[in-house]
């Protein structure tokens, strides 16, 4: 992975750290008060906007909470948190943000314009509602003041972090932690960004506009969140997770004079997919996937279509990469996968004992391989001339036996 990529991948925490950087900074001053307190209702209504184009629901429920927050922050909270009563909102306002961000996260993803959708903003809805209503009432103080965390989880400085309020926020950094390792998706870790940014601005509440700064940062931080879910969408193949055939198209315009494409088709891959199933050819393609993905020397693996992969070395020709390639065909070759029969142990440590009895093993090592075509940009070619030249060395090298490489005759 390049430092770009890294820098990419990380950049919306990043910008959330930038943001809150701010608050102290003397750069504060040089921006219209105005104009701060109302980014984050523009870039929450832009937000809005993206996500609703593309009906994602994990993607609203982050830019709604945090909305609603910083509203009424500014409408309600702007007196001395020493005040019972909005001493009362503050506890109420953080856990309805822990309570809404937990909700969002458990909740499938079936879409906003959905009978399940419209639960889940009437669920949001009425929670805000409750807080606007009750949550300065004498009868909910009663119940957040019972609760209360051992001397060492209180802090003197921060007299308004109450013991209900930290444990709201680490139960959910625990649950949204959990789900954001186990689904590994852009809609969560926007979930647990929100999190850790309204964390910050409570802990830090009373430091002038840190609201403003903090929610500013946490919505951009987002839309580049967005745009990396929708990049991993559109660019990259679902099954296998390497660049897809759209990811190649828009690689094709920006290649040099000088390159060479590669061609690569796993052999006899429908009467394998007959023979083993659907279920066991996916992990074949996912496996020769990563295998192609390694390649080195420079090429760029793409997923072209069903068991056909590409490869495209830029200011290389046929003769450059032949090695490289040969090198991937033969890991293919060599690498064998094992399957297991249906009626193996369903117990993991009785399944682990019988592993190494040959008697009772019931299993089928099997292996694939692939045959390439290489071609050679040239004057007067165009991509899709070069990519028809490397489809038919592709063809001779299943003429001629397949598990092989063809190269131009003359490059």
């Amino acid at each position: 992975m390049s430092i770009f990529s890294t820098i990419w991948r990380i950049s919306p925490l990043l910008l959330v750290v930038f943001s809150y950087a701010l608050v102290d900074s003397s750069v504060l001053g040089l921006i219209d008060i105005n104009v701060l307190r109302a980014m984050p209702y523009l870039m929450g209504g832009v937000l809005l906007c993206f996500a609703a184009m593309f009906n994602r629901s994990r993607f609203i429920a982050p830019i709604v909470i945090t909305l609603f927050v910083y509203w009424f922050i500014r409408t309600r909270l702007q007196s001395p948190l020493s005040q019972p009563e909005i001493q009362s909102l503050f506890v109420g306002v953080n856990i309805l943000f822990c309570c809404q961000l937990m909700f969002s996260a458990l909740m499938p993803e079936k879409g906003l314009m959905t009978r399940l959708g419209f639960v889940f903003l009437l669920v949001l809805g009425a929670g805000d509602l409750m807080l606007w209503l009750w949550g300065s009432t004498s009868s909910w103080m009663l119940i957040w003041q019972e609760i209360k965390l051992p001397d060492y989880f209180t802090f003197t400085e921060h007299y308004w972090l109450t013991s209900l309020i930290l444990l709201s926020h680490g139960v959910t950094l625990l649950v949204l932690g959990l789900i954001a390792l186990w689904k590994r998706s852009a809609a969560e870790y926007a979930l647990l960004l929100t999190w850790f940014v309204g964390f910050v601005v409570f802990v830090d509440f009373a430091t002038s506009e840190v609201s403003s700064l903090g929610f500013t940062g946490l919505l951009l931080a987002l839309f580049i969140l967005f745009q990396q879910s929708n990049y991993q969408v559109t660019y990259m193949d679902a099954l296998t997770g390497i660049p897809s055939r759209r990811s190649m198209e828009d690689y094709l315009p920006t290649l040099g004079k000088r390159y060479a494409v590669a061609m690569l088709d796993v052999d006899h891959f429908k009467k394998f997919n007959d023979t083993y199933g659907h279920d066991v050819g996916d992990q074949v393609l996912k496996m020769v996937a990563s295998r192609i993905h390694q390649v080195t020397g420079g090429g760029k693996a793409f997923r072209y279509g069903g068991e056909e992969f590409m490869v495209i070395f830029n200011r290389s020709d046929a003769n450059g990469c032949y090695v490289h390639l040969e090198a991937v065909r033969e890991s293919i070759q060599h690498y064998k996968m094992t399957l297991r029969s249906d009626d193996r142990e369903p117990d993991k440590i009785k399944g682990k004992e019988q592993r190494g009895n040959t008697k009772d093993a019931k299993e089928t090592s099997i292996s694939v391989t692939i045959s390439i075509g290489i071609s050679n940009s040239g004057a007067g070619l165009s991509t899709k001339d070069v990519i028809k030249l490397a489809d038919q060395n592709l063809y001779k090298a299943k003429q001629g036996g397949r598990n092989c490489t063809v190269k131009p005759e003359l490059s």
